[in-house]
């Protein structure tokens, strides 16, 4: 896949404005007509008169509004904005043809919803221009390495197949994160192990902690963890929490002006109020990450809740994965929550104490922790997945709760499939969210027919975000394979080249499949005319989910 750059532009801001001036003029012009039918309505009403009378009265209005709102100007305005969305969106074929959808069947309210969520770079534009750059000492860190691979003298590559060689130099461009080598790392499987983790880690803080999450809620947990923040606030730790507005959005009051009585300073990740008539309500931050004394840091696909400890009866055992890290790889994830402290508060955090020095000798566990969202030029965590993918020798496993990755991804790993190497994936057996599940069972029969084996999970419900290939490499973080994720999303992943780290994931992908049922064609084909539909309008619309 060919690496290519978000472009910026102004063209459809100004088609879009102009739309809406030339609507709100048009409205303007024929202001007469709408206010004698907005009279025969009134008239109609206080004249107490005969229901067909006032039936009568409203036809007329109808009428006279329909004349307007199918004038040859306002057809002809609409048209001229649609044809900018086919020129503007022509990048991404798939997403034109879902917003032409849009527009089409809901004309008014389609183009309303383009011009809160669809210009994906005028989004970019902005938070760029909001988000301050990266650590001055990782992004020189990140020069050094670029510049040797250049100069081919890389002896900090991890001791790998050379296929992963690509991946590593990748990183370095899209995302401008170096390989950091020395790192002790945990995995966490399920929502006890994470929480004791985390908990105990908290529980241990003497400087700093750093907290960010797209979900907290106000339940057991929630309140476990609020706490443990609010004792070590008080005993002088400073505690630091960044909440998605969206993701969090029923955290509550309480809960908030809690935390802030004790001292911790808490701010939302573009806040929730009227989020509907805010431009960035589509672009959410999806990051976990925990940052303690600047040592100890946590990331993959937890959110904090009850629910993910398997406390929600609807969804039943909740089976996710997270890491713990120590060393080198903690202090991206500390630059990362620093980047959207100063976008949130617009005050930046700084000082050596942020950064301590590593004392302690890890073992060698190479590892890159990839960002991508609105702020990047590149879309850094799906070329790493395209990466990997393309990169594989014998197997690839897949966990993702949701599966609509692009074209380009599901090429991918067809030709993988077809190429004779052991592709499997595994997704829930039931829904979170609607739309998605049928969406992502809109893909199955093309990769079923390619010879991929992707299984549905019985257990309760999965939501690991994992890619392993060969045993070697390993990728585990908060970006799902769809294009929420991959391309609109804030996310955070984790790219680990360690053999003993990936066996562990592995021993729990096995275990996993053995609580899985395998999808087959046959059976497919026998699904109901109702599955079928919903697959295939979820798939159509897949590219706005």
């Amino acid at each position: 896949m060919k690496p290519r750059p978000r472009r910026s532009t102004h063209l459809l801001e100004v088609l879009l404005l102009l739309a809406f001036l030339g609507a709100a003029a048009f409205v303007a012009a024929h202001l007469p007509t709408l206010q004698r039918a907005g009279g025969l309505l009134r008239d109609s009403l206080a004249s107490g008169g005969l229901l067909g009378e006032l039936l009568g009265y409203l036809r007329t209005a109808l009428r006279d509004l329909k004349d307007v709102l199918l004038s040859p100007e306002l057809v002809g305005l609409y048209v001229l904005v649609t044809g900018g969305v086919i020129l503007l969106e022509n990048k991404n074929p798939d997403r034109t043809v879902a917003w032409l959808l849009v527009l089409v069947l809901l004309p008014l309210v389609g183009l309303l919803l383009y011009f809160l969520v669809g210009p994906r770079f005028v989004a970019m534009r902005w938070f760029r221009r909001c988000t301050p750059s990266a650590s001055s000492a990782l992004t020189e860190l990140s020069e050094v390495q670029a510049r040797k691979l250049a100069e081919g003298d890389a002896p900090f590559l991890p001791p790998v197949a050379p296929p992963f060689d690509r991946t590593v130099r990748l990183l370095l461009r899209n995302s401008r994160t170096p390989l950091l080598a020395h790192n002790e790392v945990t995995v966490l499987t399920d929502g006890d192990a994470t929480f004791g983790a985390i908990l105990g880690a908290l529980r241990e803080a003497r400087y700093f902690i750093h907290l960010e999450y797209f979900a907290i809620a106000n339940d057991g947990i929630g309140n476990e963890i609020r706490e443990v923040l609010e004792e070590r606030s008080r005993a002088g730790v400073a505690v630091r929490v960044v909440y998605d507005g969206v993701g969090s959005w029923k955290l509550g009051k309480d809960y908030l002006n809690s935390l802030q009585e004790a001292g911790v300073e808490a701010h939302p990740f573009l806040p929730a109020s009227f989020p509907m008539f805010r431009r960035e309500f589509n672009y959410r931050n999806h990051r976990k990450i925990l940052v303690v004394d600047g040592h100890t840091g946590f990331v993959g696909g937890l959110n904090i809740g009850d629910m993910y400890l398997g406390r929600n009866p609807e969804m039943g055992h909740w089976r996710d994965t997270h890491l713990r890290l120590r060393g080198e790889g903690v202090s991206k994830l500390q630059e990362i929550f620093l980047r959207d402290w100063r976008f949130c508060t617009r005050k930046p955090l700084e000082g050596a104490d942020l950064f301590p020095c590593v004392e302690e000798i890890y073992p060698e566990k190479p590892l890159q922790i990839a960002t991508s969202g609105p702020d990047s030029i590149w879309e850094a965590i799906l070329q790493g997945y395209f990466s990997l993918i393309s990169g594989a020798r014998r197997r690839i496993w897949i966990t993702t709760p949701y599966l609509v990755p692009s074209p380009d991804l599901i090429g991918a790993l067809k030709v993988a499939a077809l190429s004779g190497l052991d592709v499997r994936i595994i997704i829930p057996g039931k829904a979170d969210h609607k739309m998605v599940y049928w969406a992502s069972r809109g893909n199955l029969d093309d990769l079923l027919g390619a010879g991929i084996r992707v299984y549905s999970y019985q257990n309760g419900f999965i939501h690991s975000k994992i890619v392993l290939v060969d045993g070697e490499v390993a990728s585990v973080g908060t970006a799902n394979m769809d294009l929420r994720s991959l391309e609109i999303n804030y996310e955070v992943q984790a790219f680990l080249y360690d053999r003993g780290v990936t066996e562990r994931l592995e021993a729990d992908f096995v275990q996993d499949l053995a609580h899985s049922r395998e999808f087959t064609l046959e059976e497919r084909r026998c699904r109901p005319l109702k599955e079928r539909f919903l697959e295939s309008l979820c798939r159509l619309l897949s590219p706005q989910l």
